[in-house]
């Protein structure tokens, strides 16, 4: 039941005036019980999302833990409540999310399913669902875990900023879990993607750590073709500019 349920909050804050306008916002949701919990990155404390997160997680108290952006917006005022009742009822849950990639590669690449609109002005991005829908992996900018997951699997040593929910995903599924994306009201305001070159450093590392149990590692910026050096050289980073470049023209 949603109402027994805690549901602990989690985000990491550089911009204050961003984090204000996200509590706002927040306030107006009704039918969920929640804390909210701030993760001050205002002058580089943390190294990495996954120190942050693993330092956050350590102060919360929710059944279920959700991680998300503080430039999140909710459309209506039941559009979290929705998400995390749909959340509670997933089976052998690993990791859900608002955004994500399916297994299956569609013309080599990876196919995005999501319901949320992205950047300013809003655009929807990926192919559009109507029920949870299982995925490999989920996109950074919210998921959720229970409780026991986080517990168990806490976020690695990974440097940086890129890749966490992603990695979580895999580890979810290396132990027999399920991830999924359910359908949202949410706005995610920035494009959802930060242009930042240590994004292949992290590829590299989640494929060398994960990628002998994966044909390919797939992701909301790009596809990561395990079985080839070649592509994990040049063809996923040739895919990064390629993406890059295709929201820079779509958003002019």
């Amino acid at each position: 039941m949603m109402e027994s349920n805690l549901f602990s909050l989690i985000t990491i804050v550089n911009k204050e005036n961003v984090y204000e306008d996200f509590k706002n916002n927040l306030r107006t949701q009704k039918g969920v019980n929640y804390e909210l919990i701030k993760v001050n990155n205002d002058h580089n404390q943390f190294s990495s999302a996954r120190e942050a997160y693993n330092h956050a997680f350590k102060k919360s108290h929710g059944n279920y833990v959700v991680f998300l952006h503080p430039d999140m917006r909710f459309l209506d005022k039941y559009a979290l409540r929705d998400v995390l009742d749909q959340v509670t009822k997933l089976p052998n849950l690993g990791v859900a999310g608002i955004s994500g990639c399916l297994f299956k590669l569609h013309h080599h690449k990876s196919t995005v399913v999501s319901t949320i609109v992205h950047g300013d002005p809003a655009h929807r991005f990926g192919q559009a669902i109507k029920q949870p829908t299982k995925v490999q992996t989920v996109d950074e900018c919210l998921f959720v875990m229970d409780r026991d997951f986080c517990q168990q699997h806490p976020f690695s040593d990974i440097d940086g900023w890129h890749m966490y929910a992603v990695e979580q995903c895999l580890v979810a599924l290396l132990n027999g879990k399920v991830n999924y994306v359910v359908p949202c009201r949410m706005w995610h305001r920035s494009t959802g993607f930060s242009e930042n070159w240590q994004y292949i450093q992290t590829g590299k590392e989640i494929v060398r750590r994960y990628g002998k149990h994966f044909s390919s590692i797939n992701t909301t910026v790009t596809t990561w073709n395990t079985r080839s050096k070649l592509s994990l050289l040049l063809i996923a980073p040739l895919k990064l500019v390629k993406h890059t470049l295709w929201r820079k023209l779509h958003l002019a």
